[in-house]
């Protein structure tokens, strides 16, 4: 058993959606949401809130911006970092443009999404300093105007002077896409809703096949193009040594699908007898926003290393394997 269990940590090396794969940090990238405000005894308030992606620097290293626009004025400015625990608000204005460095960080999203995960972070509801604590409950399919969606489903609820429930669904790769926020007091209720309405790329060149070693002779494009490197910075490379610290895998897709299901499965083909040939360690799965998107995944490294032998990543789009790359580690 315990032989059993060695082998199992050997091999076992999730297949982590980094941070800036959970939401686009591209500069230009843009949401829109629809958005209801219902305050008791007053008409629901009807507006467009439109959130907008950038770069700027904090303490000399650049970051990611995120500017949230209500009725075209500038509500909220929020500094974020991604890496492979999620995404953290480093810093946040308001409207009057004051910055406030946070300290700790404010974990908006923990990795990995499993359900029952869960993490806590400081915010501000109504004027009331509340301490929100996130749960994942599970995974849910979700309509709004933008489309349907498979989407993670977070939830929080805090009653220390409000009763405040927030629920959020949430598409790795794509990022909110509904949120409800209902805040109870003594004789008022509180209620906002809001649904992305429209989710605009930032203007990028899509990746020549040249880009992607792909040789030129292959004229007729790929659906989905796919790299494999342990160089974060990209590059293709299937051979790597035991103790490689992680391997950045990539697809790029081309006329996808509306709503497509990008999967991809990390599975052992032969490592000398420890598991039957075929195993899957892990997978994962994105919902590709439009038709031409990419993201980028990460495999980290086990506590004992990788076990040597001969692997392959699958790539599924709806299910229909769609690319195979073979993997060597020795």
């Amino acid at each position: 058993m315990r032989r059993l269990l060695l082998v199992t940590m050997l091999l076992f090396s999730p297949l982590l959606a980094r941070g800036d794969d959970l939401i686009p940090t591209a500069e230009g990238t843009k949401w829109e949401y629809d958005s209801t405000e219902t305050l008791t005894g007053s008409t629901p308030l009807n507006s467009v809130v439109i959130v907008r992606a950038g770069k700027d620097f904090l303490d000399g290293k650049e970051v990611v911006k995120l500017e949230t626009f209500s009725g075209n004025v500038l509500s909220k400015t929020e500094l974020l970092t991604t890496d492979e625990k999620g995404i953290a608000c480093l810093a946040r204005s308001g409207k009057e443009g004051k910055v406030t460095k946070l300290n700790p960080p404010e974990r908006i999203i923990a990795t990995p999404l499993n359900i029952g995960a869960n993490w806590e972070k400081l915010s501000e509801v109504e004027g009331i300093k509340v301490r929100e604590r996130f749960r994942v409950v599970g995974e849910e399919e979700v309509a709004v105007p933008a489309g349907k969606f498979r989407a993670v489903h977070l939830h929080c609820e805090d009653a220390s002077l409000l009763s405040i429930k927030i629920d959020q669904w949430f598409v790795p790769g794509t990022g909110l896409v509904k949120e409800t926020t209902m805040a109870r007091g003594p004789g008022m209720l509180h209620r906002t809703t809001r649904e992305l309405r429209k989710l605009t790329p930032a203007e990028t060149k899509s990746p020549t096949p040249e880009s992607l070693g792909i040789p030129s002779s292959l004229s007729e494009p790929k659906r989905l193009a796919v790299e494999v490197s342990s160089d974060p910075a990209g590059g293709s490379k299937t051979e790597f040594k035991p103790d490689v610290a992680h391997i950045y895998v990539r697809w790029f897709g081309r006329d996808l699908p509306e709503n497509a299901r990008v999967r991809v499965a990390w599975v052992a083909e032969d490592v000398g007898g420890l598991v039957e040939p075929g195993f899957i360690i892990d997978e994962t799965e994105t919902i590709a926003p439009i038709q031409n998107a990419s993201a980028r995944f990460t495999l980290a490294r086990p506590p004992d290393g990788w076990a040597e032998g001969k692997y392959r990543l699958e790539f599924y789009i709806n299910d229909s394997l769609t690319e195979t790359v073979n993997v060597t580690i020795r």
